[in-house]
């Protein structure tokens, strides 16, 4: 980092026009001339003074009424400081006479363009036309006239002063012509701008430069870059304007050697140490990595100002340096450039991503105290950061003192309720962008989608898919991603993969959304077969991507496809992460193959909480409940605290191993020694160690101490528990409050109907058949896989469909008999209907 040369100023020079020299020039003024050419030098806001008394001596001495070129510079000396109304009141008082000057006219329509009031220029154009003396305009009115006109967006009044400026004889004039070609680039008319750019018979730098900035602006680069060869040709040498131009373009573009010629070209012409050029530079090569240049250009910059400082300080942010960004924020304020605003939303985005809380409040206190002007970007910035701090308060507060609120801030908000799980305030920011009549743009629309994903409201969902449609945001690949995945959470597969299906430019974010979607809804082919057609597509595939495909094939189970996937990870152009080398525990786990699930987590050069559950959890699901135990203290030697998914794994294999007392005390353990708070899922994976165990009068205990009202899932294990042990009475509680909570479900109406078969309550059966149909439940198939030969085998209840079923129905037989010829007897109740002539079959749904 280069050391800062603190540049002595020289002290101001002082003004020569001090109040007494001012006055005592105006009351010797000899004549009108004289006066005239004192206001000659009235040119800024300090001389309004001088230009006062020069205006009260003129009336005075009667030198204003008979010097018609003393009203006109009065009138531009009014326009020069910014008083409007007083050089309308000039203006006003003009003999007709003096009226007939284009130049009094000129004054007051590039005064009201330079000011921004467009609409009044305007206005002062049509006037000069209608007024019985105006002369015609010049030109000198015409080219702020065009510039009005492309600032109100009003292209067809621009057209009509362009047919003008033809038939009064300024169509080929430079300066008429070059706002001509802007006012029809900006507008996206490239066609009407190089017709009067070819129609031009000088062409100058500015008019080359206006030409190119509205071809790049338009997006049509070979246009700009063939029109730099021609000016080139043409023996136009370029000016730092052009350079500055060219050089964003290749920061934008990333085009390292396209950006090196024309730091080439900038040495030849001699335009390097041109502030703007040498600023270009500086954040081309940031942007393009080379941030050894980039050190190197800012250490060879002679007057570096804040626009320096600030690419410097974005560059190193860009390439992952804060450190050293911070500390440039500091160099550059003992060096005495003050920061901006545009440096600290450089600086806060960064600190957001790396949990820079604590540099946050402190450049936060930096803006406070030194009262930095806080814009949009800047607020926005400051909520952002505290949102992805977790201190929502404090991002609240930024928010209310905020002086005015557009559609960036509203936007920030929402994603930062979202992403701390507060969807209803999203809404409600939501509905207060709309009331505040500021219409969401299709950043907002995407942020609100995952509220209502969350929230599972796919009627207001909809509506804003309406609202995306309406404003055309469709062709939005981030915008069509956040609908995919509302409708997917919101159960609605169908209309996720249509939107999918009908977009027309995916990118990876987009692939990954539709495969998770698949793969946690229950439909892991459909995710594997969308996963085969990416990769067939020549889609680029990441980490996120092979996790979903992993997590299908452990839902299948299919350790075929698994294998598959996993050596696409060893050969193919990814490394993978630590989450997609957990979902390999996770799928061979569930898979069945603890060896290679345990090979996978000891050559992780690199473990996380994540990695460290994924075994745990695979150790219970094989039923070693021992061994899953063992793996939580050198979890915690290694410094990965437990959490809630360490606890739900470690409960679950003690479940399965029919460990009661020891899933009691990891309960315990998890809320009181670990400050975890139990969840919905914690409470299941509870009733369900205590009904495996059959200690159902604890179940039902625990059910009722609970903090809140237990769901679908903490009945349905009950229920099935209720199966396994024949406690009838106790399963039609489970199932009056299963058919309460999840009415659509199938599986529970068919597991009641079969418990009360086996215990002989045919009435219960027919009740709950009845159930069925007053709902419109209809009941799903169970499928079974087996891989055999890696293929995978599909079959539901008595399937025929497989070519070798009559094969396969032979040797079940066979099967049977030999197991009862051993002794077996099989129980009615487990026995599922798998072909017509099961003589042990039973009455079920």
């Amino acid at each position: 980092m280069r050391l800062v040369h603190r540049r002595l100023k020289p002290p101001p020079r002082p003004c020569r026009s001090t109040t007494f020299s001012t006055a005592r020039a105006v009351m010797n003024a000899p004549s009108a001339d004289r006066l005239l050419e004192l206001l000659r030098g009235c040119v800024s806001g300090s001389h309004l003074p001088l230009g006062l008394q020069i205006h009260a001596r003129a009336v005075a001495s009667g030198a204003l009424a008979s010097h018609p070129a003393l009203q006109t510079r009065l009138i531009g000396m009014y326009v020069l400081v910014r008083r409007f109304r007083d050089a309308v009141a000039v203006f006003s008082a003009l003999p007709r006479r003096d009226a007939a000057s284009a130049l009094p006219w000129n004054w007051l329509i590039r005064g009201f363009t330079a000011d921004g009031q467009h609409s009044l220029a305007v206005l002062f154009y049509l006037k000069m036309w209608s007024h019985p003396a105006a002369p015609r305009p010049d030109g000198h009115t015409l080219p702020y006239v065009v510039k009005s006109c492309a600032a109100l967006g009003a292209v067809a009044l621009g057209r009509l002063v362009h047919r003008t400026a033809r038939g009064i004889g300024f169509g080929r004039d430079v300066y008429v012509g070059s706002a001509l070609i802007k006012m029809y680039a900006d507008a996206g008319l490239l066609r009407d701008a190089r017709e009067v750019f070819d129609g031009m018979a000088e062409r100058d730098c500015v008019l080359w430069n206006v030409m190119m900035d509205g071809c790049i602006k338009a997006g049509d680069i070979d246009g700009a870059v063939s029109l730099f060869r021609d000016m080139r040709a043409s023996g136009c040498e370029p000016n730092f304007a052009t350079l500055a131009c060219f050089l964003s373009l290749c920061a934008v573009e990333a085009d390292l050697l396209s950006g090196v010629q024309l730091h080439s070209l900038a040495v030849k012409c001699g335009l390097e140490t041109e502030v703007a050029v040498a600023n270009t530079l500086l954040s081309m090569y940031a942007k393009c990595r080379c941030l050894d240049d980039a050190w190197r250009l800012f250490d060879l910059i002679p007057q570096d100002d804040l626009v320096t400082w600030n690419g410097m300080i974005s560059g190193c942010v860009q390439n992952g340096l804060l450190d050293e960004a911070l500390g440039l924020f500091c160099e550059m304020q003992r060096s005495g450039v003050r920061p901006d605003s545009v440096t600290l939303v450089s600086l806060l985005p960064a600190l957001a991503d790396l949990n820079g809380f604590m540099q946050g409040k402190e450049i936060h206190g930096y803006i406070v105290r030194n009262c930095v002007r806080m814009d949009v970007f800047l607020v926005s910035a400051l909520v952002d950061i505290y949102f992805k701090c977790r201190d929502v308060r404090m991002a609240q507060n930024v928010y209310d003192v905020a002086r005015a609120i557009d559609v960036v801030i509203g936007s920030t908000m929402i994603s930062g309720y979202v992403l701390n799980g507060m969807s209803e305030e999203a809404l409600q920011m939501f509905r207060y962008l709309l009331e505040q009549c500021i219409k969401p743009n299709a950043i907002t629309v995407a942020s609100i989608l995952p509220a209502c994903a969350s929230m599972a409201a796919m009627a207001l969902g909809q509506e804003i898919h309406g609202y995306v449609l309406r404003n055309a945001y469709q062709g939005k690949c981030y915008v069509e991603s956040a609908l995919m995945d509302m409708y997917a959470k919101c159960g609605r597969l169908d209309l996720s993969h249509y939107i999918f299906s009908k977009m027309s430019v995916k990118d990876e974010v987009t692939w990954n959304s539709m495969i998770s979607s698949f793969a946690q809804n229950g439909e892991p082919e459909e995710a594997l077969d969308l996963f085969r057609q990416m990769t067939m597509e020549g889609i680029k595939y990441n980490s996120v991507t092979i996790s979903s495909a992993l997590s299908a094939c452990a839902s299948l189970p299919a350790i075929y496809y698994g294998k598959e996937i996993h050596g696409v990870i060893i050969k193919g152009p990814i490394r993978a992460d630590i989450f997609a080398e957990s979902a390999l525990i996770d799928m061979y786990g569930k898979c069945g193959n603890l060896d290679l699930a345990l090979r996978v987590f000891e050559s992780m050069p690199d473990k996380n909480e994540v990695s460290w559950n994924s075994i745990i959890a695979a150790y219970g699901a094989h039923g070693l409940f021992k061994e899953s135990v063992s793996l939580l203290h050198p979890m915690q030697e290694e410094g990965f605290k437990p959490d809630h998914v360490t606890f739900l794994a470690l409960i679950s294999a003690c479940a399965h191993a029919g460990q009661v007392e020891e899933g009691v005390r990891l309960f315990q353990c998890m809320t009181k020694e670990y400050q975890i708070a139990p969840r919905m899922e914690h409470f299941a994976c509870m009733v369900d160690l205590y009904s495996r165990s059959g200690k159902l009068d604890r179940a039902i205990k625990f059910i009722a101490d609970m903090p809140f009202k237990p769901d679908a899932g903490i009945w349905g294990a009950l229920l099935h528990a209720c199966r396994v042990h024949r406690n009838v009475e106790l399963a039609d509680i489970a199932s009056q409050e299963l058919f309460k909570l999840d009415p659509g479900n199938s599986g529970y109406y068919v597991l009641m109907s079969n418990i009360n078969a086996v215990a002989g309550r045919w009435d219960g059966v027919s009740k709950v058949r009845r159930l069925m149909k007053d709902n419109k439940v209809q009941k799903i198939p169970g499928y079974s896989w087996v891989d055999v030969n890696n293929s995978s085998h599909l079959f539901v209840a008595a399937d025929k469909s497989h070519p070798d079923s009559e094969d396969i129905y032979m040797s079940l037989k066979s099967l049977l008999q030999e197991l009862r010829e051993e002794g077996y007897i099989p129980r009615p109740d487990l026995c599922h209907p798998m072909h017509p002539d099961n003589s042990t079959q039973v009455l079920t749904i």
